[in-house]
């Protein structure tokens, strides 16, 4: 466990269960929150018991750490959402060249099913215009 978090633990301030949790959530980690969507760690700030978000639409959303480690739930690097915005070229490209795998990762990072409207909403607006979705 990180040391900062560790001590925080020792001295009371945080659960070890919370600890626990926000380990995975470093900063350039990629999480989703259920109101406020997907979002990636921008920074910790423990001497202000604070971690910061950025969230799609609603950036350098600072948290408490614990209600962070409560409502935070992180998201892998080959999630679909973590890998359109870390590699959006990549993802682009594979658009073109392998549209079947990208539609794999999208039922992988939705737990293996996804209505159209869900493969739809992962597409349309950073990837696809609303017209190239319908023709793709």
């Amino acid at each position: 466990m990180d040391a900062e978090l560790e001590n925080l633990v020792e001295s009371g301030r945080l659960t070890a269960k919370a600890a626990e949790r926000l380990e995975q959530l470093k900063p350039g980690a990629f999480c989703l929150h259920k109101s406020w969507g997907f979002g990636r760690v921008a920074e910790w700030n423990l001497l202000l018991n604070q971690i910061v978000i950025d969230f799609t639409n609603k950036p350098n959303h600072p948290m408490q750490l614990a209600y962070a480690a409560e409502n935070l739930t992180p998201i892998p690097p080959e999630h679909f959402l973590a890998r359109k915005t870390s590699e959006p070229d990549a993802i682009k490209a594979l658009l073109k060249s392998d549209p079947a795998a990208v539609v794999r990762n999208i039922l992988e990072s939705l737990g293996g099913k996804a209505t159209l409207a869900q493969i739809s909403e992962m597409l349309v607006g950073d990837l696809f215009t609303e017209t190239e979705w319908k023709r793709w």
